[in-house]
């Protein structure tokens, strides 16, 4: 085809528009990315902190780490990155074919589960660097593999066993350092998967939870495992206990964990009639910020949350040493609807404190935990003069120096079963100890 001097000129011009225009886009991007104060701290919709910029050492510096740190720092950060995550989703659901079942990303090929007999291996916890980004590593635990049914996603366990290793390690060193002392406890939280028929869960190709959570108990000395996989299986098909949208279980699902907490302490369990409660409406959770499905905004979940007959007041001490006024279950029904779930404790703090005015006896408890901790500790503030709560991805506590010192009578270590299912995150909680 022949050009004449017209076409010639017409398309030059528009080469030079379409040049001129890309220039301007990553000029601005550039500009956008350099407003260091407009970059958001946490993301509401992944419910995680985003990663914090690197602090400068001479030996990151040589290795090149601290560079791919900025790097990360920087793709983390950029402002309204939740955003153009949900621009990126939008423009995904406008092409293919969405089926009522589909894998989103590949299930992690889990090793091979040992008998309850088989003696636990000294694995030596991981030397993790400064400044890891431990809530991207977390959340890659549990976005890793999902499973979507009927607009609703399933986290697909896979076993670690030198994870599992660790992990059992640390608490038997935390039951062997704190005995005669504290009781320690552990609770595995399975993930919602357990709810899937067991020809459903056999062809997704993940670990059986259960038998995990049973080998992980045959390693414990001194520690006291705290069953509830059965118990939320007995009632899959007529109680709500996880949330469609969202990777949590629901305060019915943490109930039932309460429950078994009580039998295997020889207490009496409140019933939930018992309890005043507040529900938020709708809920959109990490699940559907991950994947933007319309199905899954179509029917979103909601969240029931039951407050302690003794007291609704806590304490909580940030990143920065402040002391903040809060409350065990807050009203979060003016929040946007990616934030019902921050309706506990204030969701995931360093230290925080609740104290029973109904008792005045010296009983405490301490709970190490992640966010599926949140929802079950307001059932524990009625039994106990004080209930103290550390996040072990943000406290710097000495889990045994702080028992001692604070002569805390319980202490229970509650995790997701797949969070605590590397051995980077269960070398964190072994730092601790």
């Amino acid at each position: 085809m022949r050009y004449t001097k017209s076409n010639k000129k017409t398309l030059l011009i528009s080469r030079l528009i379409s040049i001129s225009s890309f220039i301007v886009f990553l000029v601005v991007g550039c500009l956008i990315g350099c407003l260091f104060f407009i970059r958001p701290a946490t993301s509401e919709a992944e419910m995680r902190e985003l990663t914090k910029f690197p602090s400068f050492t001479l030996t990151s510096f040589l290795n090149g780490d601290y560079f791919s740190d900025i790097s990360l720092w920087y793709s983390d950060t950029y402002p309204g990155r939740d955003g153009l995550i949900a621009m990126q989703h939008n423009v995904e659901s406008l092409y293919g074919i969405h089926t009522g079942k589909q894998m989103v990303g590949q299930v992690k090929q889990g090793d091979d589960i040992p008998k309850k007999d088989t003696d636990v291996k000294k694995v030596e916890k991981v030397e993790l660097p400064e400044n890891y980004a431990f809530d991207q590593a977390i959340q890659n635990q549990i976005m890793n593999g999902l499973y979507i049914e009927d607009g609703a996603a399933y986290s697909v366990y896979s076993f670690n066993q030198n994870a599992a290793a660790i992990y059992a390690n640390a608490l038997n060193e935390a039951g062997k350092e704190l005995d005669g002392i504290a009781d320690v406890y552990s609770l595995l939280v399975p993930n919602n998967s357990c709810l899937l028929s067991e020809k459903t869960y056999e062809s997704l190709g993940g670990s059986d939870q259960k038998q995990a959570i049973d080998y992980y108990f045959s390693l414990y000395e001194n520690v006291t495992g705290i069953p509830v996989i059965e118990d939320l299986q007995k009632h899959r098909e007529d109680e709500y206990l996880y949330f469609r949208t969202d990777h949590h279980w629901t305060s019915m699902a943490a109930y039932h964990a309460y429950k078994n907490f009580c039998e295997q302490k020889g207490i009496k369990a409140h019933k939930l009639k018992d309890f005043e409660s507040m529900k938020f409406s709708p809920f959109l959770g990490t699940f559907y910020a991950e994947l933007q499905l319309p199905e899954m905004a179509a029917n979103p979940d909601y969240v029931m949350a039951y407050i302690p007959n003794s007291t609704n007041d806590m304490v909580y001490w940030d990143e920065n040493g402040n002391e903040v006024p809060w409350k065990v279950i807050n009203d979060v029904s003016t929040w946007n609807e990616n934030s019902g779930y921050y309706c506990f404790i204030g969701g995931d703090k360093p230290l925080s404190i609740i104290d029973n005015p109904d008792k005045d006896d010296g009983s405490s408890v301490l709970v190490i935990k992640e966010s599926y901790g949140n929802s079950f500790v307001p059932y524990l503030v009625d039994h106990y003069d004080k209930v103290y709560i550390a996040d072990f991805r943000y406290t710097n506590i000495d889990i045994t120096d702080y028992v001692k010192e604070n002569k805390i009578d319980d202490v229970i270590f509650e995790n997701n079963i797949s969070i605590i299912g590397s051995e980077d995150v269960a070398s964190m909680v072994a730092d601790l100890i």
